[in-house]
C-alpha cells in the first residue's frame, strides 16, 4: 500500500506541473465532467479526474485491483494520495529544489514521449521518389547473389613433383571421379586417397556454400570459374590450375541469384529511412525551442560546477570503462605475444604451402585446409 501511495504522489505532481498555462498558474484538481468522487480542503476531485488517473495506471496493476474489494482499495488510496499531495504543497514541499528538479526532469521526459513524439513522428513523411532513389543507390545491397557449393581434391606441385606430373595426376583423378560420379561415396574415398589439402580433407572435400570471386567471394578466381562453369549437381570438373595447384571439382549445390524489386523491399526502405530521420528529428526540435524560448547557455560557468561522487560509485565508474575498453587496449592481452608469433609463422608457412586458415571463434585455434581460398 506504502508503495501505490507513493506513486499516486508521484503521479500527482507530474499533473500538477502538467497543469500550468502560459501564465504560470496552476489548476490542481480540475473539477469537469462526471460527480464528484471526493472533497477535501475546499477542493472536489471529479469521476473524470480520476478515471484519467486510473486509465494510465499499469495494466497489471489494474488487474490487480478489479474486483469490488480490491477496487475500493484502489481509488481510496488515489483519494488519499491527492489529500497527502495537498498537504505537501500547504506546507512547502516544492520550496525544495530536488523535488522540484525531478519533477520537471519527470515532465520533460513525458512530453518527450508524449507530444514530441507525434510532432518528430508526424515529420517522418518519407515519398515515393527518396524511397525509389535508395533504392537504386542500394540496389545490390537487396540482392542475394547466385551461390554454388562445391567438394574438391587438390594436387600439389612440389619438389619431387613437377608441374607436368601434377598435371597428369590430376587427369587420372579426374577420370577415376568421372567413372565413380554415380556412386555417392566414391568422391570422398578419392578425396581420402589423393587430395593434398589437409583443411577439407577431413570434410571429403567439402568447401560449403561462396559466391563468385568477382561478386565478393572469397575463392581464388581460376577455382571460382571452374566451380561456376559446372552445370549440374554432381558435375565433376578437368583439372583446374591455380596457385596452389590442380583441382579436381565435384559441384554439390546451387543457389540461384535473387533480386528483389522496389515493391519487395519498399517498406524496409521506408522504415530504414524513418529511423535515418529520426535520429536528427529530435535535435531539430531542441534547436527550434531553444529559438522560440531565447536559450543561453554559459558553458564554463556550467563546467566550472563541481560533480562530487563517493569512492565507491567512482571505482565502479572506472571499472566499467575497463570492461568496454577494446581490446587492443587491454593490460592482459587474449593471447601472448609468443602465442601470436607461432601463429603468424603458421600462417605463413600455409600460405607458402597454399594452404589457407579459418579460425575457430570458440576454440581459437588455427586450422590448416581450404587451399582455395585468397590469401
Amino acid at each position: 500500500m506504502k508503495r501505490i501511495l507513493v506513486v499516486v504522489l508521484f503521479v500527482f505532481l507530474v499533473a500538477f506541473a502538467g497543469c500550468c498555462d502560459s501564465k504560470g498558474s496552476v489548476e490542481l484538481y480540475p473539477n469537469g465532467g462526471g460527480k464528484t468522487i471526493a472533497e477535501f480542503g475546499g477542493v472536489k476531485l471529479s469521476e473524470k479526474y480520476i478515471k484519467t488517473y486510473v486509465d494510465n495506471l499499469n495494466d497489471y496493476l489494474k488487474a490487480r485491483y478489479n474486483t469490488p474489494e480490491r477496487k475500493e482499495e484502489l481509488m481510496t488510496k488515489i483519494v488519499e494520495g491527492e489529500l497527502v499531495a495537498m498537504k505537501a504543497i500547504k506546507d512547502g514541499v516544492l520550496d525544495d529544489p530536488i523535488l522540484l528538479s525531478q519533477v520537471k526532469n519527470t515532465i520533460a521526459r513525458y512530453y518527450s514521449g508524449t507530444k514530441m513524439k507525434v510532432q518528430i513522428e508526424e515529420s517522418l513523411k518519407i515519398s515515393e521518389d527518396e524511397m525509389k532513389k535508395y533504392y537504386e543507390e542500394k540496389k545490390d545491397s537487396f540482392n542475394t547473389p547466385a551461390k554454388v557449393k562445391a567438394s574438391h581434391i587438390l594436387i600439389k606441385v612440389t619438389d619431387s613433383r613437377d608441374k607436368e606430373a601434377a598435371r597428369k595426376l590430376a587427369e587420372k583423378v579426374a577420370e577415376e571421379a568421372e567413372k565413380s560420379a554415380k556412386d555417392m561415396g566414391s568422391f570422398a574415398k578419392l578425396v581420402e586417397k589423393y587430395s593434398e589439402d589437409e583443411g577439407s580433407k577431413k570434410r571429403g572435400g567439402d568447401l560449403g556454400y561462396f559466391q563468385r570471386t568477382e561478386e565478393g567471394g572469397n575463392m581464388v578466381k581460376e577455382f571460382s570459374d571452374g566451380a561456376f562453369a559446372l552445370q549440374n549437381v554432381g558435375d565433376i570438373s578437368k583439372p583446374v590450375e591455380s596457385e596452389f595447384g590442380f583441382h579436381v571439382i565435384k559441384l554439390t549445390g546451387k543457389k540461384d541469384k535473387i533480386e528483389k524489386t522496389f515493391e519487395d523491399v519498399k517498406a524496409n526502405i521506408e522504415n530504414t529511412l524513418k529511423t535515418e530521420k529520426r535520429k536528427t528529428s529530435y535535435e531539430d526540435l531542441i534547436e527550434k525551442y531553444k529559438k522560440e524560448l531565447g536559450y543561453k547557455f554559459d558553458k564554463d560557468a556550467a563546467l566550472a560546477i563541481e560533480i562530487s561522487t563517493s569512492e565507491a560509485a567512482k571505482n565502479a565508474s572506472e571499472n566499467f570503462d575497463k570492461n568496454q575498453m577494446p581490446q587492443g587496449k587491454m593490460k592482459k592481452p587474449i593471447i601472448s605475444p609468443e602465442q601470436l608469433e607461432k601463429l603468424r609463422k603458421q600462417q605463413e608457412e600455409l600460405r607458402k604451402n597454399g594452404g589457407d586458415q579459418n579460425q575457430n571463434q570458440n576454440q581459437m585455434k588455427l586450422q590448416l585446409g581450404k587451399p582455395v581460398k585468397k590469401q
